[in-house]
């Protein structure tokens, strides 16, 4: 009554079936799914669907269609309920079989799925053994719970405790095994197209078989992708920003990025394009710049851990990738269930809301090594201090109605100096751009501009790598609100102002006082403007006043460190480093990641 040849799908009188081994990576879903091709077609090389945009079959290096004559099809894709519905109507029955791993929840599916009667969940110790006897128990286990779960749907008519079935099955595992074994030597990258394993597979164990060349302490890779083209850059070229924060967080990790002003930025971490992807292991790592240009078509077949760093404005640029409308996409989590997401995002099981304003202070530390950044935000010892000479500097040059309207009241307070296209002139609202990029501000026409707004230049007081932070030291106070309020949201805006030693007059997302002390800068609420305005100008009357704000602590708390700022050990113990770590199944400070 079954039919299995080259041409068709198993066949009993006349229904048609088709399984899925569906199974996150690390559970000896190899196991599984040779023990399943031994069942069912024991001399068939594996299918795999490639964990991309148009999920691809591959079989033997060759693209194949679900429906060519093979029985079983491997994924590590546990989207069960999307898979079924791709296929329901190319077979009478889908099954799928799933290997869990422990607790973790990158190693298991929704345990609501395996309540459904055509999934089986399969527990990893079920799956391993170290003997001949222990792999033919192994064998008829597993078809014992095949028969119990799948009965229903076979009928009488397929016997799978058949004892040629359990042989051919056992045959299977047997002859992966000698495959495994054969290639121990063979870097990871190798594979074997008949059984699906890799030159130094692990042991079913979990742990690395003798002699292996695969995953080491120390021997992952760092790979990095993500930058934005056409927007006023001469040349595409993608970001190394994040490889900053992945040195400290995964300091076990192949590719290093240094930087000291005045030398060539050294970068030994591997740029993600068409040619490299065929270097990486599902040991390595992916470090994105979110919502950005990366050259290969889909992030999904990067075989590693990926960590998408959502940093400054990228999620609310019109142009840039997935954010087509403009609109905001900060909670937007990129697809992969070894994808993880840092930046204004909630906190879920793979994403970790993190203010770009502590990227950035992080950034700067490295990068900029001579001069104390750091110390400079969380010891108040050494908060920087402004020569007061001037009242206020406002710097912008896009175009936000709102933040126009604050700078022209406050320039009815005192004489404000402006260092970019934005002067307060907010009544003229350029047009859109043809291309979709941000407005820029029109400066007054020759005079028509107030004689309290005085344009300055810039260029001289930026310092070599283009900060703000030197322009504001000359000033009290430093208009520094954000294009938006956007929740999670706090730019390096308000942190540039106080690097200066300058009074931040803020507006954003209400995050920003649960990382900065709200007695150290200015709210300014747009909802009662007034209230800012009327305290700048006490504050500019009364100097002992101006004084005890300039020397408040400028972090709001202790727990702000670990939650926010410790993204190695030297700061808070390095709590958030340990946060980002154990989301993507990292164990330790720095030891070899427990995949």
């Amino acid at each position: 009554p079954m039919l299995t040849s080259d041409k068709a799908p198993l066949t009993i009188y006349g229904k048609t079936y088709h399984i899925f081994q569906a199974s996150p990576p690390h559970t000896a879903s190899t196991v599984l799914n040779n023990f399943l091709i031994g069942m069912f077609e024991p001399g068939a090389e594996y299918s795999f669907m490639v964990y991309n945009q148009e999920r691809t079959i591959r079989r033997h290096d060759k693209d194949v269609t679900i429906d060519d004559g093979h029985i079983v099809t491997k994924t590590h894709i546990t989207d069960l309920m999307g898979l079924y519905k791709q296929h329901r109507n190319t077979f009478d029955e889908i099954m799928f079989v799933v290997a869990n791993r422990g607790v973790n929840p990158e190693t298991r599916i929704d345990s609501s799925l395996c309540q459904y009667n055509n999934v089986l969940c399969i527990e990893f110790e079920e799956l391993l053994y170290s003997d001949e006897h222990g792999r033919e128990s192994v064998v008829r286990a597993l078809a014992e719970k095949l028969k119990d779960r799948f009965g229903y749907f076979f009928g009488a008519h397929l016997d799978l405790m058949d004892s040629n079935r359990l042989k051919n099955a056992v045959i299977r595992l047997q002859q992966m095994d000698q495959a495994t074994i054969s290639m121990a030597d063979q870097p990871f990258t190798v594979s074997d197209n008949k059984f699906g394993v890799h030159g130094g597979h692990r042991n079913r164990d979990g742990s690395e078989m003798q002699g292996s060349s695969a995953r080491k302490t120390g021997s992952g890779k760092l790979f990095y992708c993500g930058g934005a083209p056409g927007l006023n850059r001469k040349e595409f070229k993608y970001s190394t920003f994040g490889l900053f924060l992945a040195n400290s967080l995964f300091p076990e990790y192949e590719g290093k990025v240094e930087y000291q002003p005045g030398q060539p930025l050294i970068n030994t971490a591997i740029p993600l394009t068409d040619d490299t992807l065929n270097q990486a292991t599902s040991n390595d790592i992916l470090i994105m710049h979110s919502h950005q240009k990366c050259e290969i078509f889909s992030l999904e077949a990067f075989p590693g851990a990926q960590l998408h760093v959502n940093a400054e404005f990228y999620d609310m640029h019109p142009l840039h990738l997935l954010n087509p409308n403009g609109e905001f996409t900060q909670n937007y989590l990129p697809p992969g269930e070894r994808s993880y997401v840092i930046g204004p995002h909630e906190d879920t099981r793979q994403s970790i809301r993190i203010p770009y304003c502590s990227m950035k202070l992080w950034y700067l530390h490295k990068t900029r090594p001579t001069e104390a950044i750091l110390p400079k935000i969380i010891d108040p010892s050494k908060k920087p201090r402004n020569t007061k000479e001037h009242f206020l500097l406002y710097i912008n040059s896009h175009y936000i109605e709102y933040r126009e309207r604050a700078a022209r009241a406050l320039s009815e307070i005192g004489a404000i100096h402006t260092a970019g296209k934005c002067q307060g002139n907010w009544e003229v609202r350029p047009p859109p751009k043809p291309d979709g990029s941000p407005e820029q501000c029109e400066p007054y026409e020759d005079g028509l501009r107030p004689s309290s707004i005085l344009p300055v230049s810039a260029s001289n007081d930026r310092d070599t790598q283009g900060h703000n932070s030197n322009l504001f030291s000359k000033y009290r106070f430093a208009l520094v609100m954000e294009n938006a309020d956007a929740p999670g949201y706090v730019s390096e805006k308000i942190l540039d102002a106080f690097l200066a030693g300058s009074i931040p007059v803020y507006y954003g997302s209400r995050t920003v006082f649960e990382i900065f002390n709200p007695k150290a800068f200015v709210f300014f609420d747009l909802d009662i403007p007034q209230q800012a305005l009327n305290q700048i100008q006490f504050l500019e009357q009364s100097p002992a006043e101006y004084e005890r704000m300039l020397n408040e602590p400028i972090i709001a708390n202790e727990q702000v460190l670990e939650k926010y700022f410790s993204w190695d050990e030297t700061v808070g113990n390095g709590v958030l480093k340990q946060r980002i770590r154990q989301m993507m199944g990292l164990q330790g400070s720095g030891a070899s990641p427990q995949w």
